[in-house]
């Protein structure tokens, strides 16, 4: 009589629900980040299809938000002033800036920084196509580039900020263009957005929205404390210090920190993050789906 195998039959893709269930339950941690990053993608490329100028409009919100909040932030460095430890005085307008990404995460505003790595992903699922995905960082820069442009311009245009606020902008300015060079600029970048989306990725995995808060305030104090190049960021003051005084501006070295920071930002966040995560948490069975799924 032959012997009678107990090998559970495998699915159509050669994996048995045994090891379906031990893939799933204790080395792919992250299914249900990537699930939630491929929702969300298709409701950003339904939004930028059918609602452009709403899509824009959200992403405007960011550059709102991120502008305002670097001056708040340089306000509180100057009112501190030069006599307060440097070390100190850093740290504390890094906190203050802090609460930027938490107002963007919570407002479900469009930053283009966060969007390299849900599209890092859903490029590597095959969820969206390489043309949805241009279309749609492009509308967010526009958005994130004309919410900075219209806090400039409402605070250039009024007496709201100080002479020393001011100084300290056009002097951090000068840093990161003429005093800082590509490849210091490119890995300065790749760190930043490294930490940006890292806490992104953890705060999707916690529910309470207080420990969500703290998560990702505490990436945001790293990066700035730091001085790492964030690119949304680096725009802000940019666009700030030429309503300022633009003739301290070199607009060639502008020009070198953003482009380098745009690369080094999508590689922090688009690579290290989200193509990262998005290998180590498929387990094979959509690689016959994800060709057949593409947006």
């Amino acid at each position: 009589m032959p012997n009678e195998s107990t090998t559970e039959p495998a699915n159509e893709n050669g994996i048995d629900e045994h090891h379906r269930s031990m893939v799933w339950t204790q080395v792919f941690w992250g299914r249900d980040v990537m699930e939630r990053i491929i929702r969300t993608l298709g409701n950003k490329e339904q939004l930028l299809t059918h609602f452009y100028g709403r899509y824009v409009m959200r992403a405007a919100m960011a550059g709102v938000i991120c502008t305002l909040m670097y001056i708040f932030a340089y306000e509180v460095k100057a009112e501190l002033g030069p006599e307060v430890n440097p070390a100190l005085g850093g740290l504390a307008t890094a906190t203050a800036f802090s609460f930027a990404l938490s107002l963007i995460y919570f407002t479900n505003s469009e930053l283009l920084t966060s969007n390299f790595m849900y599209f890092t992903v859903g490029i590597y699922y095959r969820k969206v196509s390489l043309r949805t995905t241009a279309l749609v960082l492009s509308a967010c820069l526009l958005g994130n580039l004309l919410g900075i442009l219209g806090v400039a311009a409402l605070v250039s245009s009024s007496d709201m900020v100080s002479a020393a606020l001011i100084e300290n902008i056009m002097h951090t300015v000068e840093l990161k263009t003429t005093g800082s060079g590509a490849w210091v600029i490119f890995v300065r970048a790749v760190f930043a957005n490294y930490f940006i989306n890292i806490s992104v990725i953890t705060a999707m995995q916690v529910k309470e929205s207080l420990a969500k808060i703290v998560v990702l305030s505490l990436s945001v104090i790293v990066f700035a404390f730091m001085g790492y190049e964030h690119v949304i960021a680096n725009t802000a003051l940019f666009v700030l210090a030429l309503f300022y005084e633009a003739q301290r501006v070199d607009l060639l070295h502008t020009a070198k920190n953003f482009a380098v920071s745009l690369a080094g930002n999508y590689v922090g966040g688009g690579l290290v993050v989200g193509l990262f995560y998005a290998y180590l948490n498929d387990d094979g069975t959509r690689r016959s789906s994800r060709a057949s799924s593409s947006i």
